[in-house]
């Protein structure tokens, strides 16, 4: 008997409507022991499979504790492939953890984080790279990130690695047909069992190069905003957030430690780092927080590097030029508002610049338009798949080596029967994908990210 789990599925908090949710064998029973429909009739899981009643949850004393709505859902045809039974009652923090109480005093389960998730997985309702995806859903900070998630949803990612699993197994049977069923010296060309391998590799490369696309989707654009002190660094956050966020004084040095944000910008999401102002100074604290900048200019998909054009160019401005070369970024020239001390023209740089005025939102929206054209959607969006996990990212990488290792022996003369470990081995790492035979401390990895009641 399936353990019957229960658990709030909606967030914290007051709201208009919670939802309490229950999945197991005693699911029928323990929800016909607190609700009281309307009309009296208890549900009957083949008249009201899908259906909503209303009426009343109420506890051992028969006193009223909510008016609900309730959906009970028949086994197999469920998230879970169990019964299922969702209570919709008002947002009411008391009402929902009283409900909650009363599921767990009649038998069932307080869920662990993500179990519903894992019982759909278990129940092989969903493959693993399919679980993960609901969690990416859940997680969505833009368009892209959310179609991507409903993608694989879906079962794009399982089609490709089943494809490529259908190629690698096509050279491994070949392989293993040479090993043991032919005679000395009549061997299978070597090249007859390498084309299956070479298409799976391609296959492979084409889906492990997606990755940092996937990235910029699923996490957001990292973008660090540098400068020297004043230049207008917290101010430019305050104007893309719309809001006071940041410090924003005329003492060089106010920001001191690292302000991160996210800002929706169309499809993506901005991953905005605010920065210590960069320069040489004798304050601990400070320099510190100057040492962390420098450290995020390596580390980000984009940089705003700030210069004030109502100064005259320095040697702190020389010096952030000179740490962005190279690098993905845009020159924003502050200030626009004031008399200029310098123009564009003395930068050596292949960038592109963008004159702004934070107190007049001059040239905000040619900034976001800028950004927007750099990181092209339409490429990212002509994906049919990208790779938004680690754990996969890791796995393909894993797969690709042992398969060059194994063309690489066989082209190199090396006994056919050597090779059979490494390119098995390549065909475990993209079960592990999906889910097949995973290890428990692997499933346990993957649901603990899951909030409770999903």
């Amino acid at each position: 008997m399936a353990k019957t789990i229960a658990a709030i599925s909606t967030p914290a908090g007051t709201g208009g409507i919670s939802i309490v949710r229950m999945t197991g064998d005693l699911t029928l029973d323990i929800i016909n022991e607190i609700f009281r429909p309307i009309n009296n009739r208890l549900i009957d899981p083949d008249i009201d499979n899908r259906y909503l009643r209303y009426g009343h949850i109420v506890d051992g004393e028969g006193e009223i504790v909510d008016e609900v709505m309730v959906a009970f859902m028949k086994a197999p045809a469920t998230y879970t492939r169990e019964d299922v039974c969702e209570i919709n009652c008002h947002g009411s923090f008391v009402a929902v953890r009283e409900i909650l109480n009363l599921l767990l005093d009649k038998g069932a389960d307080l869920a662990e984080p993500g179990e519903f998730t894992k019982r759909a997985f278990l129940n092989g309702r969903i493959d693993l790279s399919q679980a993960e995806a609901v969690l990416d859903i859940i997680n969505s900070t833009n368009k892209l990130s959310a179609s991507q998630g409903i993608s694989q949803l879906q079962g794009s990612l399982t089609k490709k690695i089943r494809e490529i699993r259908t190629d690698l197994k096509e050279g491994l049977a070949r392989l293993e047909y040479s090993i043991n069923f032919t005679e000395d010296g009549e061997d299978l060309p070597v090249s007859d069992i390498t084309a299956y391998i070479k298409t799976a590799k391609a296959k492979i490369d084409d889906l492990a190069s997606t990755s940092n696309k996937g990235k910029l989707v699923k996490d957001g654009i990292n973008t660090t905003i540098v400068g020297k002190p004043n230049v207008g660094k917290s101010s430019l956050l305050n104007v893309l957030l719309d809001e006071n966020r940041a410090i924003v004084t005329d003492i060089p040095g106010t920001t001191r430690d690292l302000i991160t944000e996210y800002i929706s910008l169309g499809d993506f999401t901005l991953k905005i780092n605010d920065t210590a102002g960069i320069r040489d100074t004798d304050d601990l604290v400070e320099k510190i927080g100057v040492d962390k900048s420098i450290e995020l200019i390596d580390e980000s998909d984009l940089i705003l590097a700030i210069f004030d054009m109502s100064r005259d160019f320095d040697e702190e401005d020389k010096k952030i030029l000179d740490l962005i070369r190279g690098k993905n970024a845009l020159l924003i020239l502050n200030k626009a508002d004031l008399e200029g001390k310098f123009d564009e023209k003395i930068f050596d740089v292949n960038l592109p610049i963008i004159k702004t005025s934070m107190v007049d939102q001059l040239g905000i929206r040619k900034l976001e338009d800028t950004i927007r054209d750099i990181f092209d959607t339409k490429e990212i969006k002509r994906e049919s798949v990208l790779i938004t996990n680690t754990r996969h990212e890791r796995l393909l990488k894993s797969a690709k080596e042992k398969i060059d290792q194994s063309l690489n022996d066989m082209e190199a003369g090396i006994p056919i029967d050597a090779c059979e470990v490494d390119l098995s081995s390549a065909y475990e790492d993209l079960g592990l994908i999906i889910g097949e035979s995973v290890s428990g401390e692997i499933m346990d990895k993957v649901f603990k990210e899951f909030c409770v009641g999903k």
